[in-house]
């Protein structure tokens, strides 16, 4: 399965933010909450193309397919997430039974995510593995399996989450960051990532025309000058909770920015030649294979590199970089001993079909 090298770049990178971020190296605003839209839609685009690629590969859409998909995701995400867990657990034990929500992917909403804060994106993540199959298989099944139909309707869940995102607003008034962790009212984001996979399988000429340099650097001044609005109002003082339609649409709206960039990404972003460089490559693909181990495994390492360096030293730089190198440690261990060996699993009892060879990242 041949692999994209601009979607590992945007991989690695967003994991590198993220931890960075994390470990006090990028204090100031978080970027990181825009690497981890990046990561979203790139999710919903990879899953959205093996769900329409499945969903499409038979002439009547099959429960089995939705079943392989959801067991293909379960190994995928469950075995290393809840290894995770227990060892936060062993060290954390003070939650106590409402680790259950953990279990189950409800911290967001019925305890909080103070045990193990970065598992919040986790939560939305794997709500849309479990719904988006479900959405899908039954409108095809029961309403109608056409490719503009299908399309319209996915655009229609999308109004309807900002729809809804207005009136929880309007009559609650919740904070931007209590809509961010939000199950259903971040679930646009990801399914803006479905529509683009969706246009790339059934509306390739509109894909391949945003396949150019022209509109990936309009798309990218467009998502710099909104990255940099959204920082105006959020540091030195955050005044976003103030921007009442910025909290309603500002998710739909970065992620149809990040969409328009994706075509060129995915397909124009290549390794480097130069053969002085080839380690960069290498790293590249490397960062994007450890990237979700590393997500689970950053602040734990960051938690230990406290505890053993704050007798010695409490330069935040020095426990900064050990924290990092525990991280890589931790996560390629988690990579090569539990995460490869489920996925071993995992395509040995639910393959893809045979003739499912999408030519984009196992994700």
């Amino acid at each position: 399965m041949t692999r994209s090298f601009g979607i590992d770049l945007v991989r690695t990178f967003a994991i590198i933010i993220v931890i960075f971020r994390h470990c006090g190296f990028l204090p100031g605003f978080n970027f990181g909450t825009y690497a981890i839209e990046f990561l979203f839609v790139v999710s919903g685009y990879l899953i959205g193309q093996i769900l329409i690629k499945d969903f499409y590969s038979t002439q009547f859409v099959e429960t089995s397919s939705v079943k392989r998909f959801m067991m293909r995701r379960w190994f995928r995400i469950l075995p290393l997430y809840y290894f995770a867990i227990i060892v936060k657990f062993i060290f954390h034990p003070d939650v106590g039974a409402n680790i259950i929500y953990y279990v189950f992917f409800l911290q967001n909403h019925f305890y909080g995510i103070s045990f193990f804060p970065e598992t919040w994106s986790l939560v939305i993540d794997e709500w849309f593995y479990l719904g988006t199959p479900i959405l899908l298989y039954l409108f095809m099944r029961f309403v109608s399996s056409k490719s503009f139909q299908v399309l319209l309707y996915f655009i229609g869940i999308i109004v309807v989450i900002n729809i809804l995102r207005f009136y929880w607003v309007s009559r609650t008034n919740l904070p931007w960051d209590a809509l961010n962790g939000n199950i259903v009212l971040h679930q646009d984001t990801l399914l803006i990532g479905v529509i683009l996979a969706f246009v790339k399988r059934k509306f390739s000429d509109l894909f391949s025309k945003f396949n150019s340099v022209k509109y990936f650097l309009v798309s990218t001044v467009f998502f710099i000058a909104h990255t940099f609005f959204i920082r105006s109002i959020r540091y030195p003082v955050d005044m976003i909770d103030d921007y009442f339609w910025v909290k309603v649409l500002d998710f739909s709206g970065c992620a149809f920015i990040i969409i328009t960039m994706m075509p060129y990404i995915e397909n124009s972003v290549m390794p480097l030649q130069n053969k002085n460089f080839k380690w960069f490559n290498k790293f590249i693909v490397w960062g994007s294979k450890l990237s979700y181990a590393l997500y689970l495994a950053h602040n734990m390492a960051h938690e230990l590199a406290v505890f053993i360096l704050s007798p010695i030293t409490n330069n935040q730089i020095i426990t900064g970089i050990f924290a990092i190198g525990l991280s890589i440690f931790a996560s390629h261990l988690m990579y090569q001993y539990i995460e490869k060996y489920f996925l071993i699993l995992r395509d040995r009892y639910y393959p893809d079909r045979p003739e499912l060879n999408v030519n984009l990242n196992k994700s």
